[in-house]
């Protein structure tokens, strides 16, 4: 798929240097030895959640900022864990939804081609018999993010259904269904279907949208810790 995108780098918006001095010179912060253990993220590959911001944002935050240097740090390390993991969130999506659209993409035409091949000798028939209809992959994808279509746009008289047979039956509703097929190929953008967003729009849509949803989330992080490492109360 053309246009993949890759999720930023996030950056911590803190000073170090005069965080650090604050930790060594306050009463507060000398001497302790109570922190927090480091957030891990795994397998962000394999679940349909996007990663949870670390614990240590929302057990601080009514507390007036971090009590002790290892809390800060490890909370910090915990940040840099955390946008990683969004990255290889979106990393993965892309992906895996790249392998679905390019199977899609590879088996939608040939099933319309051999439809076609099934109408040249007769003028009615059911090609589903001789041409199996596409079973559509699974993708397990954010509900925080839109932008694929049901079947991923698949035309419903190639897609397999269940309990349903949309074959065309008569050679004449094979341009109906060639087009439909055209319009997911992204090869016009002319047609009747309810389905009308070619496979490469979806794709750029959703990762788009995704992209937005991580972005959002890294960011509200980064503005927590940060208000947390200030000092501050009521970090939201």
């Amino acid at each position: 798929m053309a246009n993949e995108r890759k999720l930023n780098k996030y950056i911590l918006w803190v000073v170090l240097l005069p965080l650090l001095s604050l930790f060594t010179n306050s009463c507060i912060t000398t001497g302790g030895n109570i922190g927090w253990p480091i957030e891990t993220y795994v397998n962000s590959c394999d679940t349909v959640m996007i990663p949870f911001e670390p614990t240590c944002l929302s057990l601080s935050n009514y507390d007036g900022g971090f009590k002790y240097k290892r809390q800060f740090y490890a909370c910090k390390q915990s940040m840099l864990n955390f946008t990683s993991a969004l990255d290889e969130y979106y990393r993965c999506s892309s992906d895996k939804l790249k392998g679905v659209f390019d199977d899609l993409l590879s088996r939608v035409p040939d099933t319309l081609n051999c439809y076609v091949n099934y109408f040249k000798n007769r003028d009615e028939g059911d090609p589903s018999l001789e041409c199996p209809p596409v079973e559509v992959p699974r993708f397990l994808h954010s509900y925080e993010a839109d932008g694929l279509e049901i079947d991923f746009g698949v035309p419903r008289c190639i897609a397999k259904s269940n309990g349903y047979n949309f074959a065309p039956k008569m050679a004449y509703q094979l341009d109906n269904c060639r087009e439909q097929v055209e319009v997911f190929m992204g090869k016009t953008f002319l047609s009747r279907s309810l389905n009308a967003t070619s496979a490469q729009d979806q794709y750029d849509t959703y990762l788009r949208n995704l992209k937005w949803v991580l972005d959002q989330k890294a960011n509200d992080a980064v503005s927590k810790f940060n208000c947390i490492a200030e000092g501050r109360k009521y970090c939201f």
